[in-house]
């Protein structure tokens, strides 16, 4: 049996790399920014709602998760990056922080779970 305590540790910043075509046909490259490994519970669960949710965070919570090599944020107060790289950045954010296990509603074979 494992101790949970084995598994709590300090995030660490990862390079995330913007690699698309479109994106370097764009900005003539690729596009880079950082953030940590995990985040916290609650910006975990603010982020996801707020791409399904009309609250109008989704800004709020980028400029928290996108950051600097140094691990400070890039996106200030009012700051807002073209629509290609924020939903490209969001896409990487999403393959990076995973989405939550869920019970499946139909089994592998189509049938509703008995």
């Amino acid at each position: 049996m494992k101790s949970i305590s084995e598994f709590a540790r300090k995030p660490q910043l990862v390079k995330i790399v913007l690699d698309g075509d479109d994106i370097k046909e764009e900005f003539g490259d690729t596009v880079t920014f950082y953030m940590k490994d995990f985040v916290d519970i609650n910006t975990y669960f603010e982020f996801f709602r707020s791409q399904s949710d009309d609250n109008g965070k989704l800004s709020e919570i980028l400029q928290k998760i996108i950051l600097n090599e140094e691990g400070n944020p890039v996106l200030k107060e009012g700051d807002q990056l073209p629509v290609n790289l924020a939903v490209s950045a969001l896409t990487k954010i999403n393959e990076t922080l995973g989405k939550s296990k869920t019970k499946p509603s139909m089994s592998e074979t189509g049938n509703q779970p008995a």
